[in-house]
């Protein structure tokens, strides 16, 4: 999906969020396997993640009161904290597309929010 996606010119973007949820990932996987030097492979990992053409890194809003959108968003769209806290960070940013597998989405993409990519 994600060759798909930069082979279409479609602009990418992740947060730290993101990033937390991969490292988490990758390393129970490495340590599953147990493979030599983890670190060593998450920051090559990291460092394709960071090369990918038209990515861009986004953040959550820094005015405190925009948080209180994740407990309307858990509570609308019947996510878990995380998941409110990434659509948070689309809304915030003006990001109206959304790659996943995480089924959770499903009541987002209902309510025509975000367009699943």
């Amino acid at each position: 999906m994600l060759e798909t996606l930069i082979n279409n010119g479609v602009e990418l973007y992740i947060s730290p969020l993101v990033l937390d949820e991969f490292y988490h990932s990758f390393l129970y996987r490495i340590r599953i396997n147990r493979m030599k030097k983890p670190y060593d492979l998450l920051t090559e990992a990291t460092k394709d993640i960071l090369t990918l053409p038209r990515l861009s890194i986004v953040n959550p809003p820094s005015v405190p009161t925009d948080h209180l959108t994740v407990i309307a968003n858990m509570e609308m769209y019947y996510l878990h904290a995380r998941d409110a806290y990434h659509l948070l960070i689309m809304q915030s940013n003006d990001i109206d597309g959304f790659a996943t597998f995480d089924t959770d989405f499903a009541r987002v993409f209902t309510a025509k929010l975000l367009i699943k990519a």
